[in-house]
């Protein structure tokens, strides 16, 4: 039975002047020691059981590992309980593509608890890391492939979820819900107008159109119909930026217009490609800046867009699998005249290199073109994250968290960027009738304030995070958590704020300044480190004095600094730089003296379990590097004192 949700009232207020009758944490922090840094590593072990088992000795050549970089510390992600009558149930340890955790449950147990004895018997730390947000993945299986509602009932336009947690199984609605559409999506489909960016020719016409057409999302076939219509240069009806932010047209300015007419396309899910098959193309622009649909008497039809690209279950090929609708590639440029060979042969295949993780078609490479798939509707929810209001939520976040102290763990780190928030907008979501009934009490009526609306939600996480701080301290045992500078900003562009839900103020200054966080983990990355194009040699964007002189994150320095908080600065190393611009980071960290601590992130891009031997692989030379320029800072930077 679902209880009656009320906005944060006295017993919130009561926690809230507790903490703050405590004063500043500055007593109780220790200045740099001669080691002037504490390195830790993070261990995302969904990650590392895609590659090869663990038992209890693989485990400790993890710790093993860890401890010969020079780290102290290892953060450990937790997914929830293995056992299948916990009501705190994880199930990220039976999807498909976590191919060796039967094997490795049945030789360790609970992940968490196994790598807090492995960690504990090499006299590293180890804190428990958990993802409030994160009730699974965004991607689907296509609706009619044959691993279509094999793992999670729950769907999406175009498939059903590839992993979501049972709580979310058991409750879909407290998902974050979508704003309410001003207007359905009922087709046919009479027109469909493609837009460039810009007003410069194209050698696209409508004639060069072919259209796929599928009922499942699934191996489309096509129509034999050419279309008609016309090409014009219009006024833009909207600005368009990409997933960086860059501003590809402004609203009002020419762009170059295709208008395929005289349509009727009733099929649930279409593909749109071209007859070009060699030359460069050059109709540029997103795939949702560059789709717009048109129904019966002029209405315009909402609808998502895909490409080739998906995160999970990737590159997608239309002709023998589906695609993935709504997932944030749609902020992507793409060439929808770039070749393709058709039945000749694969031009979607992923980008391959030195570095399968670092140069492999996530959201830094973008989408190969060629075509753009579209479906009407907008998806009601996102596909696996919960919404802060419902107290069944914060009881199941708390729940997690009491799980991992009784594993033993030495603290509590809070992340708030996860995988099951992906779309193309992410900024319509949040709208759950709990936040509604609070903003309507706090507000009234009438058309709701985005900032108001995202005050409200924010107040009910700030409760979550006094709450998870009182639990975390009567244990005697420290609370972390992320300040997420990509994301913690008024306006953050696309990229910034992909993996984190928006529309909610997370009131990051008033859990430091009311005494209820002791570290802090300052996280300037985008999601999969995608600031700069994965594969890329070189950086912009990630560039780590470029990322410590922007306004948020120093102002986040600065407020951690005078509450006397140590910060660690979390950095992938499996990111566009190479491995001398990463451990220069880390030199630069260690003579930064606002820096207590730097977190390498992830343990899977050091070294991976042998699927064919006992050991683990060293990836890319990452940990001799780690532990050759650590033994360096000994000898110089530390050995002196504190830089």
């Amino acid at each position: 039975m679902r209880l009656r949700c009320v906005p944060p009232c006295l017993g919130f207020l009561m926690t809230s002047l507790l903490f703050s009758a405590q004063g500043s944490n500055a007593a109780a922090v220790a200045s740099r020691n001669g080691n002037g840094l504490a390195l830790s590593v993070t261990v995302d072990f969904p990650d590392d059981i895609t590659k090869g088992p663990f038992d209890a000795a693989r485990l400790d050549q993890v710790m093993a590992t860890i401890q010969d970089t020079g780290a102290t510390r290892v953060n450990w992600m937790y997914y929830g309980s293995i056992e299948p009558d916990d009501p705190y149930r994880g199930n990220v340890w039976q999807s498909h593509w976590a191919t060796y955790a039967p094997q490795t449950l049945a030789a360790i147990g609970e992940p968490l608890t196994a790598a807090v004895k492995a960690a504990h018997a090499r006299g590293l730390q180890i804190f428990g890391m958990v993802k409030p947000y994160n009730g699974g993945l965004s991607g689907t299986y296509p609706l009619g492939s044959p691993e279509a509602g094999s793992t999670s009932k729950l769907t999406r336009i175009g498939g059903t979820v590839q992993q979501v947690i049972p709580f979310l199984e058991a409750h879909p609605d407290m998902r974050l819900q979508r704003e309410p559409l001003a207007s359905g999506a009922a087709g046919p489909v009479r027109e469909i107008v493609l837009s460039k960016s810009d007003a410069s020719e194209t050698r696209l016409t409508p004639d060069q159109v072919r259209i796929w057409v599928s009922a499942d999302n699934y191996r489309y076939r096509p129509l034999s119909v050419i279309p008609t219509g016309s090409v014009s240069v219009e006024p833009a009806p909207r600005e368009v930026r990409d997933y960086h932010g860059n501003v590809l047209t402004r609203a009002g300015d020419p762009v170059r217009v295709l208008r395929l007419k005289n349509l009727s396309l009733s099929d649930p899910y279409v593909v749109l490609t071209t007859t070009f098959s060699s030359g460069l193309g050059d109709f540029r622009n997103t795939p949702s800046g560059m789709l717009t649909l048109w129904g019966d008497g002029g209405q315009e039809l909402p609808c998502v867009v895909a490409t080739h690209a998906a995160l999970w279950i990737r590159p997608r090929d239309f002709r023998k699998h589906g695609l993935e609708f709504d997932m944030g590639y749609g902020h992507l440029p793409i060439a929808l005249d770039a070749p393709w060979s058709g039945a000749k042969g694969d031009p979607w295949k992923p980008f391959s290199g030195e570095d399968e993780f670092a140069e492999e078609a996530l959201f830094g490479k973008g989408p190969a073109g060629g075509f753009i798939g579209f479906s009407l509707g907008k998806n009601t929810h996102l596909a696996a994250v919960p919404c802060e209001a419902y107290p069944e939520v914060q009881a199941l976040w708390l729940g997690w968290i009491r799980a991992m102290l009784d594993a033993g763990v030495d603290g509590v780190n809070l992340r708030i960027s996860a995988h099951g928030c992906l779309s193309d907008e992410p900024e319509a979501y949040g709208w759950n009738p709990p936040v509604m009934a609070a903003y309507r009490q706090r507000h009234g009526d009438g058309p709701v304030d985005r900032a108001q609306l995202a005050a409200v939600r924010g107040e009910f996480y700030s409760q979550f995070v006094a709450e998870a701080s009182r639990l975390v301290r009567s244990r005697g045992k420290k609370l972390q958590v992320h300040l997420h500078a990509e994301a913690f900003r008024p306006a953050p562009v696309f990229g910034q704020q992909n993996g984190v839900p928006a529309n909610i103020d997370f009131q990051w200054r008033r859990w430091i300044e009311s005494g209820w966080v002791d570290e802090v983990y300052l996280r300037t990355s985008w999601f999969e480190a995608a600031e700069d194009p994965l594969g890329a040699k070189s950086t912009e964007r990630s560039r780590l004095t470029r990322a410590l002189a922007d306004p948020v994150a120093e102002e986040m320095i600065r407020v951690s600094r005078a509450r006397g908080l140590p910060i660690t600065l979390n950095r992938y190393i499996g990111r566009a730089a190479g491995l001398e611009e990463y451990l220069n980071d880390l030199t630069s960290i260690a003579r930064d003296p606002r820096f207590s601590g730097f977190d390498v992130y992830e343990f899977f891009d050091l070294a991976q379990s042998d699927p064919n031997g006992s050991g683990l692989i060293p990836r890319l030379g990452r940990v001799e590097g780690l532990k050759d320029r650590w033994k360096q800072l000994q000898s110089s930077l530390f050995s002196q004192g504190v830089p």
